[in-house]
């Protein structure tokens, strides 16, 4: 079968071909996604490391969903990719954070600007801040959060579950305060405990 008639297909349609061993289908669906890896590589910086490392395992992930996705599950392909790119990234930043011994072998830079005209905004600032002052950083916010859930870890509450769940659907303190009856410094007190709680689960 011909690239040109490849594209064509769903995603769906690509993932069960590749699964199947056809390349050419593998091909179109690297290229479809290569812009969605190199836009989450663009968020997170491994010490020791360029941006087309961080890219490469970006790249890896992605053909991790290709290879373990089902068309039986309720996300789309592009959010389990979505969800793959991120878990590998951040892994691979983990990892080179308790490997001293490797090429990537320091800690994760938490002094590289997220926005490049915000020099004073960093990774640790938008996890420390009482709301996301821009997409790209509740972009970020989100890619942690489903990654540790995807991860199989929950180091939230209930409370605290409920709060993030609103936070990430864009809903702002008072909103979330309102539907969950409580007041305003309690969702802000649980806010910074998961805010905490993630540097802590990233970083330990």
């Amino acid at each position: 079968m011909e690239i040109k008639e490849i594209q064509n297909h769903s995603d769906n349609e690509l993932v069960i071909l590749a699964q199947r061993g056809d390349l050419d289908a593998e091909e179109v669906l690297l290229r479809k996604y290569k812009d969605t890896v190199r836009i989450k590589a663009n968020m997170y910086y491994m010490a020791g490391a360029d941006e087309d490392d961080v890219v490469q395992e970006g790249m890896i992930g992605l053909m991790k969903a290709i290879r373990q996705y089902s068309p039986d599950r309720d996300a789309s392909f592009g959010t389990f990719a979505s969800i793959c790119i991120t878990s590998q990234i951040i892994s691979a930043i983990r990892s080179a954070d308790r490997d001293k011994h490797k090429a990537l072998n320091t800690s994760v830079s938490l002094s590289k600007p997220m926005e490049p005209e915000n020099e004073e905004m960093t990774l640790a600032d938008t996890l420390s801040t009482s709301y996301g002052d821009s997409p790209e950083q509740m972009l970020i916010f989100k890619d942690i959060v489903y990654y540790i859930l995807h991860n199989g870890d929950n180091i939230f509450s209930d409370f605290e579950m409920h709060v993030l769940n609103e936070f990430i659907k864009g809903n702002d303190y008072d909103a979330i305060a309102r539907k969950l009856g409580k007041n305003v410094k309690s969702v802000d007190n649980a806010m910074q405990r998961t805010k905490r709680k993630i540097l802590e689960y990233l970083f330990k």
